[in-house]
């Protein structure tokens, strides 16, 4: 497949990481590299924002983040 965020030719995710329709696009566009890159950096954010994924604001700062991160739209 052809990463929308690195523009290589890598492995897909085998499944999608996340459900509903953000959770299939990054399984269609992101390959699998991208995605380890992001979830290291998802713990970085975590850590030095103190980030409570209980809390739905801290769940929407880290998708955002994310998004940012994949080249994805930020909608």
């Amino acid at each position: 497949m052809q990463c929308s965020r690195c523009a290589k030719s890598g492995e897909q995710l085998p499944d999608p990481p996340m459900g509903g329709q953000l959770g299939q696009k990054i399984s269609d566009t992101i390959c699998a590299d991208c995605w380890q890159e992001w979830q290291n950096q998802q713990v970085i954010l975590i850590n030095h924002y103190g980030l409570q994924m209980a809390d739905p604001d801290d769940r929407k700062k880290l998708i955002h983040a994310m998004k940012e991160f994949l080249g994805l739209e930020l909608n």
